[in-house]
């Protein structure tokens, strides 16, 4: 995963490569590289020639011979980014991919937000904050100094702290364990090979709850399938695959978050029913529970596993990490497995997430055997590394042990991710939820002053918006397909397209901000959301009015783009 920084000039077809040191300085190395096919598809082993001590500077050798899947660095590089920014979007799948437009499919970029721009989309994906960018900076350069060959061990010492200041932060009960992985979607593999170790071959039927509302990736990964073209650690997948290797056979059912008209549906009963008719099919059923989806909707019931994960599997998806301690530690108590990431309301760069093991099963799978057929590289070894595990999964460990490769990208991430974690860890729980209350209610009050404009639901942190434009039988509700267009168009400066608009509200259209996508939510319509995360929260503590008039800014813009929708249809952009 780890690559020496590179210059490309494909006009020329020339590919140059540079050595830095952590004080920026480098040399050309004029020498031929040598690249050979490595042990992954779609991926090289990079070996360099050419430094000698009479350039002034030492090889960082440590780098040689690290595999890494070319794609995502490639394409970020070729778009103008440094290495650095480059291995912000590597180990991860298409969703972090630098397109043609210079960003990811989320409109975001591997850099901190321009200042003069608001941004209110932690809910969906989050560019690295200034915070998190320095972390994460930090910790590269470290690795880009290590001595040779021991980047392997560098980066399991990264992860184990990483795993460590998560459990301080979550004040997570001793026996708790976490295991890192790519992104809340993935996480969605590791309660079927957690099941499968604990239960061996016994049948295993997934419930999921809010579906349309959880990740796209979540469903399909609940019973083994690859929800993107790519895997973090293998690169593009071939046409033809659809199930992770060993996961193959799985079932389930799926209860949508909603109704047609957008009322939510309690998912509790059905999953009652659900776990009585797997158990009376011999099947052990693993239970979800969604505690904040993308509206910030949360199930009545987080369910427990049943008999310490004898009968049953509890799986809470908490990746929003909307959620109070007392909360998280009660979720635990019944011996649920939760999902988080710290690449939503932390604002971690896309993405990173977490399973936290609670103490009793935590145990019963240290004394488990792994799931052997679960883990070639074209199952969970195509997304883990021995690395990311904990001392419970000791015996998963050899199963996906590789050498000479490090997701140094999603260290990375997570190192941006602690970053903002660390930073709210003082504030209590209480002083939080009064502030979120507050900027919600605030928030709300500011969506319904606007004609055009719906504050349709609000969730703790997520207000969701209804966004009106004029039809030729008076308003209509803007669809998902014209949210789409809504929600690029808040992202760039569109006042020079609408000449009838007021002063007001060309300042409003000129100014960038980041929202969160579009959900679909009823038959009628769709939303859009503005959502307050990790560094939005300090700067309300730190200056109210001020975050505050940036809400102002965003509510303005959502406004003037459903004023004028038509206009800037008819523009082309």
């Amino acid at each position: 995963m780890w690559r020496l920084a590179r210059d490309i000039s494909k006009k020329n077809n020339h590919i140059g490569r540079c050595v830095r040191n952590v004080t920026g300085s480098s040399v050309r190395i004029n020498n031929a590289s040598v690249t050979s096919i490595d042990y992954f598809t779609n991926t090289s082993t990079t070996k360099l020639a050419g430094v000698s001590a009479s350039d002034g500077m030492r090889k960082f050798s440590s780098m040689v011979a690290q595999r890494f899947e070319e794609e995502p660095y490639e394409s970020a590089i070729a778009k103008g980014y440094d290495s650095f920014e480059a291995m912000l979007t590597c180990g991860g799948d298409d969703r972090s991919l630098i397109l043609e437009s210079s960003t990811n499919k989320y409109h975001i970029r591997p850099q901190p937000v321009d200042p003069d721009h608001v941004f209110r989309g932690s809910c969906t994906g989050n560019p690295p904050t200034q915070r998190g960018y320095d972390a994460a900076k930090k910790l590269y350069e470290t690795l880009n100094s290590i001595e040779e060959g021991s980047l392997d061990s560098a980066i399991a010492d990264v992860f184990a702290d990483q795993r460590n200041r998560i459990s301080n932060v979550l004040q997570l009960e001793e026996g708790t364990e976490v295991i890192i992985v790519p992104s809340g979607s993935d996480a969605e593999y590791l309660p079927l090979a957690i099941a499968r170790s604990l239960k061996g071959n016994v049948p295993i039927s997934n419930g999921i709850t809010q579906l349309r509302e959880i990740g796209a990736g979540s469903a399909p990964a609940a019973v083994g399938e690859y929800f993107s073209t790519h895997a973090p650690l293998k690169g593009k997948l071939s046409d033809d695959v659809k199930y992770l290797s060993g996961f193959e056979g799985l079932d389930g059912i799926n209860i949508p978050a909603r109704e047609q008209n957008g009322d939510a549906i309690d998912a509790s009963k059905k999953m009652d029913e659900f776990v009585t008719t797997s158990l009376a099919a011999g099947s052990y059923p693993i239970v979800h529970g969604v505690f904040g989806g993308k509206t910030g909707i949360r199930d009545e019931r987080m369910p427990g596993s049943m008999d310490g994960g004898e009968t049953s599997l509890g799986v809470v998806d908490a990746c929003q990490g909307r959620f109070s301690l007392n909360e998280l530690h009660g979720w635990l108590k019944q011996d649920s497995i939760v999902l988080y990431t710290s690449s939503k309301f932390y604002q971690a760069p896309p993405f990173c997430g977490a399973v936290i093991i609670p103490p009793k099963i935590a145990a019963k799978i240290r004394n488990s055997p792994g799931p052997k057929e679960m883990m070639s590289l074209d199952g969970l070894g195509g997304f883990l590394t021995d690395k990311e595990l904990p001392d419970c999964l000791e015996n998963w460990k050899p199963l996906l042990q590789k050498e000479n490769c490090a997701n140094v990208g999603l260290a990375l991430r997570w190192e941006a991710g602690l970053a903002g974690m660390e930073a709210l860890e003082n504030i209590p729980d209480e002083r939080r939820t009064e502030a979120y209350k507050e900027w919600a209610d605030a928030v709300a009050t500011m969506v319904k002053k606007e004609a055009v404009l719906d504050p349709w639901c609000v969730e703790r942190s997520i207000v969701s918006i209804r966004v009106s434009k004029q039809a030729d039988d008076g308003q209509s509700w803007l669809s998902m397909s014209e949210l789409r267009d809504l929600y690029r168009w808040m992202s760039m400066d569109i006042s020079n397209l609408v000449p009838g608009a007021t002063d007001e509200e060309k300042n409003a259209l000129s100014k960038p901000a980041y929202i969160g996508q579009p959900v679909d939510v009823a038959e009628s319509h769709a939303i859009v959301r503005i959502a307050l995360g990790v560094e939005s929260m300090l700067s309300y503590f730190e200056n109210k009015d001020e975050t505050l008039q940036e809400d102002q800014i965003t509510v303005l813009k959502l406004a003037a783009i459903g004023k004028h929708f038509n206009t800037l249809k008819q523009s082309g952009i």
